[in-house]
């Protein structure tokens, strides 16, 4: 029985080494029949840009005007927000000064 497992650890330890020994290796570069360009027709060296074809076409305009729109839309609802909740408290303080008036400086 022993013997069994040990034959079945060597085979499955067999077979993982094989299937990881091709997962890591890279393939081999293709020559030009010349021999001169390992990289298979693609060069290693520094390439100028295309200029104009190299450029970005994003229809980007309209989308930042929104989002400025969006957030000083924000910005004036939470100015408003804030003005209108001090404008309240304002109306609430000048009641609670008219009613100490009107209670009188001796009640305590």
């Amino acid at each position: 029985m022993r013997a069994r497992s040990l034959h079945k650890g060597v085979f499955v330890g067999l077979v993982v080494a094989l299937l990881t020994a091709g997962a890591g290796a890279q393939p081999t570069p293709r020559n030009d029949p010349a021999g001169n360009d390992p990289a298979g027709g693609r060069s290693m060296a520094f390439e100028p840009g295309l200029g104009e074809a190299a450029q970005e076409r994003v229809p980007g305009g309209r989308l930042v005007a929104m989002a400025y729109g969006f957030a000083l839309l924000a910005i004036g609802g939470y100015v408003a927000f804030v003005a209108r909740g001090a404008a309240k408290l304002e109306v609430d303080v000048r009641e609670l000064e008219d009613a100490l008036a009107r209670r009188g400086d001796g009640a305590p």
